[in-house]
C-alpha cells in the first residue's frame, strides 16, 4: 500500500513539475513540435538481455517548451508494437516456448537538459547531447491475460540522446531511453504456472524482477521562436 502511494505521488509530482514548466509562458524562449519513427524493445521473463533483433516499429509525437540554461519541459506520445519470444536459457523455457506481440500507447511528461547551447546563432557547435527523465503511463491492448491486472500502468522514462540543428527552425533528434515498470506482466508472464501434457508444473516466470521496455526514436522538430513586441510609448 505504501509503495503504491509513493509511486502515485512520484508520478503526480513529476507531472505537476512539467505542467508548471510548460504553462510558464513568460520564461519560455521557444515552442517545439516534432515527430518521427520510434522503436520499442523489451526485457523480462522471455528475453533477459537487450537484443537489437527484437526491435519493433512505432511512431512518436512530442511538444516541448525550451527555457534558458538548457532546460525544457516535454509532453511525449509514442505508439507501436512491442514483442518478445522465448530465449531458451534452460529446458523448461524451451518447452514453454512462450511469446507475445501487442500494441502499446504511452504518454509521459519529461524534463530535459541540453549540455551545449547549440540554438544560439553564435554557437560554436550545431549539436548537443541531452538527458531526459519523467513519468507517464502506458496502455497495452491485450485480449487474453494470464492474470488479473490493469491495462494501464505507470512507467518512469529516463535516458538521453543527441540533437542536431538543421537550421534556425529545424532540429534532428535521436533518443534512447528506458522505461522502469512496476509490474511483471508486460510479457503476460509472471507468477502464473502452467500444466500441459508435455511437462509437469513449473514456475512460469520470475515475479521478483519486473519487466522493462525501451524506446529508440529518430524525429525532426520545428521550433517557434518567441518574439518580444515593442511596447508603444504612452503620450
Amino acid at each position: 500500500m505504501l509503495k503504491s502511494s509513493f509511486r502515485k505521488a512520484t508520478c503526480y509530482s513529476v507531472f505537476i513539475f512539467i505542467f508548471c514548466l510548460i504553462a510558464k509562458d513568460a520564461m519560455s524562449q521557444s515552442k517545439e513540435f516534432g515527430g518521427g519513427i520510434a522503436s520499442f524493445n523489451y526485457t523480462g521473463d522471455l528475453i533477459r538481455t537487450y537484443s537489437v533483433q527484437n526491435q519493433s516499429i512505432g511512431v512518436n509525437l512530442f511538444y516541448a517548451r525550451n527555457f534558458q540554461e538548457g532546460w525544457a519541459g516535454k509532453l511525449n506520445f509514442v505508439a507501436g508494437r512491442i514483442k518478445g519470444s522465448e530465449t531458451p536459457i534452460d529446458p523448461q523455457a524451451a518447452v514453454r516456448n512462450a511469446s507475445f506481440r501487442d500494441f502499446i500507447t504511452e504518454i509521459s511528461g519529461q524534463a530535459t537538459y541540453e549540455f551545449l547551447d547549440f540554438r544560439n546563432n553564435r554557437a560554436l557547435v550545431k549539436f548537443t547531447p541531452y538527458i531526459t527523465a519523467g513519468a507517464g503511463f502506458f496502455l497495452i491492448n491485450r485480449v487474453e491475460k494470464n492474470a488479473d491486472y490493469s491495462d494501464i500502468q505507470l512507467m518512469l522514462p529516463f535516458g538521453g540522446g543527441l540533437k542536431y540543428s538543421l537550421g534556425p527552425l529545424w532540429t534532428l533528434n535521436f533518443e534512447f531511453s528506458a522505461r522502469k515498470l512496476f509490474y511483471d506482466y508486460l510479457d503476460n508472464i509472471s507468477v502464473q504456472e502452467i500444466t500441459d501434457k508435455r511437462n509437469s508444473d513449473f514456475q512460469f516466470g520470475d515475479w521478483n524482477d519486473n519487466d522493462w521496455y525501451y524506446y529508440t526514436g529518430l524525429s525532426i522538430s520545428y521550433t517557434f521562436w518567441a518574439v518580444d513586441c515593442p511596447v508603444p510609448l504612452q503620450k
